[in-house]
C-alpha cells in the first residue's frame, strides 16, 4: 500500500474514531428533535364527528382523517371483533361458546366488560410477556462458551417474573427498576430478584467481559428508551447527541456489578426424597471441586491447562445439576454490586488496551442535560434505574407506548421502535403519542389501563376490510393514518397455542422449568415455556419468524417462505392437532361433521358453498381420513392463520 493512501486512511479514521472526554464538547446536540423534547399533552383536537370517538385516541386519529376529507372505515363485525381482541390480549382464540354469546350479548357495556374478562385471564401475562421477552432478548443458553455448561440454570425464573409481573399489573416504572436494580431496592420481596434476568441472560460472548457489558448497555438503551448508545463504543455516535464519555460512564456501572458465586434462592425448596437427593449431590459436587481446588492451587494459580479443563468441568456438573434435578429450587440470576466500584476510563477506538481519560459513572447528557451529576450510590445501577424510569426523562413513555401501540397494529406510530435518534422520522401521529406517555404515566405506569384505551377505541374496532373507493387505498396503502385496521398473521406461539386449544389439548399448567420441545415435541404446554436455545435455534422457530434471541429484538418479521407452508401441511404436530379436533366429530353425519369442524376451527358456520365443496372433500378422503383432513385444511387456512 503507497503511503498517500496509508495517510488519507488514518485521516478517515482519525476523523470517526473519538478520543475521549475531550471530544464531550463536540459531540452533536440534540437540535430540537421531537424525540428529546418533554412529553407534553396537546389538549384532545375537536372533530367534525364527535360521534365516532369512544377514547382520546379516536380523536387524534380522526382529526388527521378529516383534515384530508376522509373517513374511517366501518366497525367490523362482532365475530371478527372478539376474535381479533382476544387473540391480541391472550395469544389464544375465542371458544365457539364465547363468540355466540358475545354476539348476542346486545347490552352496550358488552365489549368493555369482554376486555376487562381478557385481561384479568393468566393468559394476558403470558402473551405480553412473550412480547417484552424479545424486548429482553431472553434465552435459556448462553450461546458457545467452550466448555461450560451452555445452559442458564434459572433463566426461567425471570420468564416467570415477567409473566406475574404483567398479570398483576405491576406499574412499569417499578418494573424498569427492579429489572436493573432489584438487589439495591429496601423491602423487595424475593421472587422480584429474579428481574435482574433482564441484565444477566444476554449472550456470553466466549466470556469476554466488554462485549458482556456492551450487550447489557445495549439492552438496556435500546430497550428502555429507544437510544442505539451501542454505537458510541469506539466514536462518539455519528448521529445522536451520545459521546464515548457517555457510553464508558455507562460501562462503568456494570462494571461495578458481578454475578455472586451462589445464587439466591428465591422458591420453596422441594421436599421428601426428590429435595434431600438434590441437596446431598449438590453438596458432594462441591465438596469435590473444593478439595480439587485445594490440592491443585498452586498450579492452577500457574495456568496448567490440563487441570483448569478438569475445574470446568466439574463446575459444569454442577451446572447441569442445578439445571436439570427435579429437586432444585428456584434461584434469581442477579447482579450484586462489587466491593468498590470501577473508575470507568475510555477506551481509545474501543480498545480495552489503549485507556484515554477517566469519566465518572453518570447518566447520559441529551437526556440528564448539563446539571447532572455523578451516580454516589455503589455501582449506580439503582440511580441509573431511576433515571430511566423518570417522568422527567421524555424517552422511555414514547418508546413503551409505541411498542404496545405496534404490538396491536403491527406498526407502531414511530416506524422503528427501539431507535428514536435524530435519524428517525417523526410519528405518524406525534400528539397522540405524547398524548398516550402522558396518560401512562399520570396513569400510574399501567399497562392494562394503556391497553383499555387502545382496544376500547373505535380507531381499533375498524374493519380490516375498507371499501375500493376508500382514497385511503390509493393515498395511504400503508395505513400510516390509520384509516383501516391492519390485517396481521398469527406469530409463532400463538399459531402453535391455538391449534392446540381449539383441539382441546392445551396444558395451561404456569410457570416453571422449560420443556424440551426437542425431546419431547408432543408436549402440550403454551409455547412461551419452551427452551429457547440461543445457539442452536429450531429450524421451525427461524421458518416462522421467531425473535432471534442473540441480541434485543425491536420487533419480529414477517416473511412467506416454502418451510411454512410444508410444516404446516406435513409437520406431525399439526395432523395430531387435526386428528384431535377430528375426534369430535366421531359418529356424527356429514353434514353434522361439517358444521361441527367450522365451529371448533374456525369458530362459524359453514356457509351453503362452504358445506358442498366440505361434504365432496369428506367423501373423497373417506370416512376414516375424512375428517381429520378437513381438519388440518381448516387449521391452517388463511382465516385461521390471520387476524382480521
Amino acid at each position: 500500500m503507497s503511503s498517500s493512501r496509508m495517510a488519507v486512511m488514518v485521516l478517515m479514521l482519525a476523523s470517526t474514531c473519538g478520543q475521549g472526554a475531550e471530544r464531550e464538547g463536540k459531540t452533536r446536540s440534540a437540535g430540537g428533535h421531537w424525540a428529546f423534547e418533554p412529553i407534553r399533552s396537546h389538549g384532545v383536537p375537536q372533530v367534525r364527528d364527535p360521534s365516532w370517538v369512544r377514547t382520546p385516541v379516536d380523536a387524534y386519529v380522526l382529526a388527521a382523517l378529516e383534515s384530508r376529507g376522509w373517513r374511517p372505515s366501518a366497525e367490523a363485525d362482532r365475530r371478527t371483533l372478539i376474535r381479533r381482541v382476544t387473540i391480541d390480549l391472550t395469544g389464544l382464540p375465542p371458544t365457539i361458546d364465547e363468540v355466540e354469546q358475545f354476539e348476542q350479548d346486545h347490552n352496550p357495556d358488552a365489549y368493555e366488560r369482554l376486555v376487562d374478562r381478557l385481561l384479568a385471564s393468566p393468559a394476558y401475562g403470558e402473551r405480553w410477556g412473550r412480547h417484552w421477552l424479545d424486548v429482553a432478548r431472553y434465552a435459556d443458553s448462553k450461546g458457545y462458551v467452550f466448555q461450560e455448561e451452555r445452559r442458564y440454570p434459572f433463566a426461567y425464573t425471570y420468564r416467570d417474573y415477567v409473566i406475574r409481573s404483567l398479570n398483576q399489573d405491576r406499574p412499569f416504572d417499578q418494573f424498569i427498576v427492579e429489572q436493573l436494580a432489584a438487589d439495591r431496592l429496601e423491602g423487595v420481596e424475593k421472587e422480584s430478584l429474579a428481574a435482574l434476568g433482564f441484565l444477566t441472560l444476554g449472550r456470553r460472548f466466549l466470556n469476554n467481559i466488554h462485549d458482556i457489558i456492551d450487550d447489557r448497555i445495549d439492552v438496556v438503551a435500546r430497550g428502555l428508551m429507544g437510544l442505539t448508545v451501542g454505537c458510541a463504543r469506539c466514536h462518539d455516535h455519528k448521529y445522536d447527541p451520545i459521546p464515548m464519555t457517555d457510553y464508558y460512564s455507562l460501562y462503568g456501572v456494570f462494571a461495578s456489578s458481578e454475578e455472586p458465586a451462589e445464587l439466591p434462592v428465591i422458591g420453596e425448596s422441594v421436599g421428601g426424597k426428590l429435595g434431600e437427593e438434590f441437596a446431598a449431590t449438590l453438596a458432594k459436587l462441591k465438596s469435590e471441586l473444593e478439595q480439587f481446588e485445594k490440592e491443585n492451587e498452586k498450579e492452577l494459580r500457574a495456568g496448567n491447562r490440563k487441570l483448569r479443563d478438569q475445574r470446568v468441568a466439574m463446575k459444569r456438573k454442577i451446572e447441569a445439576h442445578l439445571a436439570s434435578h427435579p429437586g432444585s429450587p428456584p434461584r434469581a440470576m442477579v447482579l450484586q454490586d462489587k466491593s468498590e466500584p470501577v473508575q470507568p476510563r475510555v477506551f481509545l477506538r474501543g480498545n480495552p488496551n489503549q485507556k484515554g481519560e477517566a469519566v465518572p459513572r453518570q447518566f447520559l447528557q441529551v437526556i440528564a442535560g448539563e446539571s447532572r451529576k455523578p451516580f454516589t450510590e455503589g455501582s449506580g445501577r439503582l440511580e441509573l434505574a431511576r433515571a430511566i424510569a423518570s417522568r422527567e426523562n421524555p424517552l422511555t413513555a414514547r418508546v413503551l407506548v409505541n411498542r404496545v401501540w405496534a404490538w396491536h397494529f403491527g406498526r407502531g406510530l414511530v416506524d422503528s421502535p427501539s431507535d428514536f435518534g435524530i435519524r428517525t422520522p417523526p410519528p405518524s401521529h406525534p400528539e397522540l403519542l405524547d398524548d398516550l406517555a402522558d396518560r401512562f404515566m399520570a396513569e400510574g405506569w399501567s399497562l392494562k389501563k394503556l391497553h383499555r384505551w387502545i382496544v376500547l377505541s373505535s380507531t381499533y374496532r375498524q374493519s380490516s376490510v375498507a371499501p375500493a373507493d376508500h382514497p385511503g387505498a390509493t393515498a395511504d396503502p400503508e395505513n400510516r393514518l390509520l384509516w383501516r385496521m391492519n390485517r396481521k398473521r398469527l406469530d409463532y406461539e400463538t399459531m402453535r397455542d391455538s391449534m392446540l386449544s381449539v383441539a382441546g389439548r392445551l396444558d395451561r399448567t404456569m410457570g416453571g422449568p422449560p420443556v424440551d420441545a426437542l425431546r419431547n415435541p408432543n408436549h402440550t404446554r403454551r409455547t412461551v415455556y419452551e427452551f429457547v436455545e440461543r445457539q442452536n435455534l429450531p429450524g421451525v422457530r427461524r421458518a416462522f419468524d421467531f425473535a432471534s434471541p442473540d441480541t434485543h429484538c425491536p420487533q419480529r418479521f414477517t416473511t412467506t417462505v416454502p418451510q411454512q407452508a410444508l410444516f404446516l401441511m406435513n409437520h406431525a404436530f399439526v395432523e395430531e392437532q387435526a386428528r384431535a379436533v377430528a375426534a369430535g366429530c366421531v359418529g356424527k353425519g356429514q353434514d353434522d361433521q361439517v358444521a361441527e369442524l367450522f365451529r371448533r376451527v374456525l369458530v362459524r358456520a359453514p356457509s351453503e358453498e362452504e358445506k358442498r365443496w366440505a361434504g365432496e372433500y369428506l367423501q373423497q378422503e373417506g370416512a376414516e381420513k375424512g375428517p381429520s383432513r378437513l381438519a388440518q385444511v381448516l387449521l391452517i387456512s388463511n382465516e385461521f392463520m390471520f387476524v382480521d
